[in-house]
């Protein structure tokens, strides 16, 4: 699925767009931290995962909702008064993004983890929990 360019200012706008440091990361980075888990942040392989589990095969990715078209009022348009088909194939691109590079990793051997941003900052005792399932075993 292919989307159009969006016009000039939308796009100086989504370049302006933190992907490295975010709140976000920074919280995700302490719950490891607390856990006790080793990583490796930024890693360049496709997909550009926020975080690497040293001496493993996991991949974690923290992803807003927004971005990642969690929430079915900005995939279906409804939250949008302006630019609402580029916003909504945007999204659905950035969906069906995700799933294949889910694919390619899985098939490259990765163990591939996600978390929204809602539960990284609103929810960290259950983002903790799922961890701690994922680690006990490594």
């Amino acid at each position: 699925m292919n989307y159009e360019t969006p016009d000039k200012e939308t796009s100086y706008r989504m370049r302006r767009i933190k992907s490295k440091g975010t709140k976000l990361e920074k919280r995700m980075e302490e719950l490891l931290i607390d856990l006790g888990i080793s990583y490796e942040k930024q890693i360049e392989i496709v997909g550009h995962p926020d975080f690497k589990i040293k001496d493993t095969n996991l991949l974690i990715f923290c992803d807003s909702s927004f971005w990642h078209g969690r929430r079915e009022k900005e995939v279906t348009g409804k939250a949008f008064s302006k630019n609402k088909e580029f916003w909504t194939k945007k999204l659905m691109y950035n969906k069906e993004r995700d799933k294949r590079i889910n694919r390619k990793l899985r098939r490259e051997g990765w163990s591939v983890h996600r978390f929204w941003d809602t539960d990284i900052i609103k929810k960290p005792e259950k983002v903790k929990k799922r961890l701690s399932r994922i680690f006990k075993d490594i």
